[in-house]
């Protein structure tokens, strides 16, 4: 939302608790700029008889991605045209780091290129601004069969040596669109039942472990090619160059090419 050319962020956390039923609720969170779009959603909507709850609402897409990686919901709403990252970037970004969500985007434009790159992304729907109630209910039916899906305890137990096939898997395709949905389509494991693994043998999360295998390798390549920056973010799977800066810059406290000539000029010196 803005005002007076400001962008205000706005965001709400509502509780998924539904004590008086055994079912459990399928957590959403949705990202739109417009703050109306989840009242008017939450009003017209009976989220639980579908088997959903909104979990929180952001209107700032930064604030949304940094929860949405922490918290891995079940299910993202977001709006394509929102300042600073647009939806289908979010998406991206969400996908290149190891977010197992699915995707329902929204959006006030017919646009043939929006439709194509959501495709691309494998978005479970697109749906048309001004939002039908209809329309949601409609695409979290056909979502939530999968999700009841995924929800399948895996019958086999792991022994840790296939959780070390799933770690050199991972290892050697960084330059991949890895996510949890496809280590569990790849080892037919259950994306939830992957991530206690992830903790229970390293202590850390998908999403953690697989930033910290990519910055290494981004490391090693600025450090011993001269590959130019948008090879080496190709290289460790990051599509978006810029995005692979702000998370190198997070990551190691410098930007991709501060690192390269500080190496350049340590290596120069001995």
């Amino acid at each position: 939302s803005y005002i007076k050319g400001y962008f205000v962020t706005v965001h709400f956390y509502w509780t998924c608790a539904n004590p008086k039923e055994v079912t459990k609720l399928f957590r959403i969170v949705i990202a739109d700029d417009e703050a109306w779009v989840p009242i008017d959603l939450k009003n017209n909507i009976d989220w639980e008889s579908l088997g959903f709850c909104v979990e929180a609402y952001f209107t700032n897409p930064i604030e949304a991605q940094q929860y949405i990686l922490l918290k891995n919901p079940d299910v993202v709403i977001t709006d394509i045209t929102m300042p600073m990252i647009d939806g289908l970037s979010l998406i991206e970004n969400l996908t290149v780091n190891g977010c197992s969500s699915l995707f329902i985007v929204l959006t006030a434009h017919k646009n043939f290129e929006f439709a194509q790159r959501s495709i691309q992304l494998h978005v479970s729907d697109y749906i048309l601004k001004p939002i039908d109630p209809e329309a949601i209910r409609n695409a979290l039916n056909r979502i939530r069969p999968i999700l009841e899906n995924q929800e399948k305890p895996n019958s086999q137990p792991i022994s840790k040596s296939s959780f070390e096939e799933i770690l050199l898997y991972i290892d050697s395709h960084l330059s991949d669109q890895l996510s949890l949905q496809l280590i569990s389509d790849t080892f037919f494991i259950n994306k939830n039942y992957i991530c206690n693994l992830f903790q229970k043998h390293l202590h850390c999360t998908f999403s953690s472990y697989l930033t910290d295998k990519r910055i290494k390798l981004a490391q090693q390549l600025l450090s011993s090619t001269q590959l130019p920056l948008q090879a080496v973010s190709r290289e460790i799977g990051f599509n978006d160059e810029f995005y692979f800066s702000k998370v190198f810059k997070k990551n190691c406290g410098v930007s991709p090419g501060l690192y390269r000539k500080l190496h350049q000029q340590i290596d120069s010196m001995s």
